[in-house]
């Protein structure tokens, strides 16, 4: 009776997000680039890379694929938006050293090889190889502590989704 006074439960669905690339995981605001370290384009977590094969971290659609292929965008099922972006500066580079293997349009699943770099092309050519992976539509939702030890593939953070 009276089922509206009821408070209606929340809905979480939990998204995970792997380790693009085989390197050390480490916190997003050791990033040296305020943009990503202050979090101005979203949260997650960020690799050292020690190979340059780039992996898909979620399921979804390639949304995002700038000309210089430094960097992916994938949507996934959710609505979550995962942007890795491989090393800092590296659209300067114009695509030298970057092999795509998607395109936007293209579904992916977690695991998927996105993306090959020739590290030792790039390395003295930009500031840091460092690679950022975020998620820059959180809005409300929740994401986990960062998992230090993950392997490339393994899950680094989950978002829980709050309806």
């Amino acid at each position: 009776m009276f089922d509206f006074f009821k408070k209606k439960k929340k809905i979480e669905k939990k998204v995970s997000i792997a380790n693009p690339v085989n390197g050390k995981v480490v916190k997003l605001e050791e990033v040296p680039d305020p943009v990503f370290a202050e979090k101005m384009v979203g949260d997650g977590f960020a690799v050292m890379p020690e190979e340059g094969e780039v992996f898909a971290p979620v399921s979804g659609e390639v949304t995002l694929q700038p000309d210089g292929y430094h960097a992916i965008g994938i949507k996934t099922e959710e609505g979550l938006e995962v942007l890795v972006h491989f090393g800092l500066e590296t659209v300067e580079l114009k695509g030298e050293g970057f092999t795509p293997h998607v395109k936007v349009g293209d579904k992916v699943n977690n695991g998927d090889k996105v993306l090959s770099v020739d590290i030792e092309k790039i390395k003295d050519k930009v500031p840091s190889i460092i690679t950022p992976c975020i998620v820059a539509n959180l809005e409300e939702n929740i994401l986990s502590e960062i998992n230090f030890d993950a392997k490339c593939g393994e899950e680094v953070q989950t978002v829980t989704i709050v309806d």
